[in-house]
């Protein structure tokens, strides 16, 4: 009970901070959100200590826990380590689609979430909603790596990813680069990876993470010292 407890209220925080709903510097404190959540404060206690360890939160002792500032510094890092990674993760799950005639029920489903994250990213698109751009682009490359089954580095991409658009909900105007061309990548990178066209997926992945890392890092320019 406990450790789903824990991972619930993790989610949670991590999603608010993410999506700038919870500013730098803002007190986390463990008697408040243990009444918020419903629960004891050694969840919360849990949650906030995985967060620090995320980069999310800063823990001081005898002093409490805050929200931590997005790591900008840490930017052209961050996406070069995400190239790197997800790209050999790309290159892995199609030639997992062109090795395997017949995907399994596993599989079947996260193509369904892929498709599904594609659509919601267009509708988004559509709507200018910046929330629901960003998670179904978050969903889209979570969704890409998992195809690739490879569970260790599926969960450095999501922690790498989850800090990338952390960035990207506290930059204004970010938007602007993920507008129609970027969803067309997704899906001809989508439809690579299923047709199992393993060096075209990855140079497809490659080129579309490099326009993204470029665009955000020219943007950085804008943000106040």
């Amino acid at each position: 009970m406990s450790d789903h407890a824990a991972r619930s209220v993790t989610d949670e925080l991590r999603s608010r901070i993410m999506e700038a709903r919870l500013d730098a510097g803002t007190p986390l404190r463990e008697v408040a959100l243990a009444e918020e959540f419903g629960v004891s404060r050694i969840p919360v206690r849990e949650a906030l200590q995985t967060l620090t360890g995320e980069g999310f939160v800063i823990s001081t002792p005898n002093v409490g826990s805050r929200v931590a500032s997005p790591p900008y510094a840490d930017a052209a890092e961050l996406f070069d380590l995400r190239i790197v990674l997800e790209v050999a993760m790309v290159r892995s799950a199609a030639e997992r689609f062109r090795d395997d005639t017949e995907p399994g029920e596993r599989s079947a489903a996260l193509l369904a979430e892929v498709e599904s994250s594609l659509c919601d990213g267009e509708q988004g698109v559509e709507r200018r909603d910046a929330r629901q751009i960003a998670s179904a682009n978050l969903h889209f490359h979570q969704g890409i790596t998992l195809l690739a089954q490879r569970p260790v580095l599926s969960d450095l991409l999501q922690r790498i990813g989850g800090r990338i658009e952390w960035m990207h909900a506290t930059h204004g105007g970010y938007t602007a680069n993920r507008g129609s061309p970027t969803w067309t990548q997704h899906r001809r990178i989508f439809e690579l990876v299923t047709d199992g066209a393993v060096e075209e997926a990855a140079e497809a992945m490659r080129d579309h993470l490099v326009r993204s890392r470029d665009a955000f890092l020219a943007g950085l320019a804008d943000l106040p010292d």
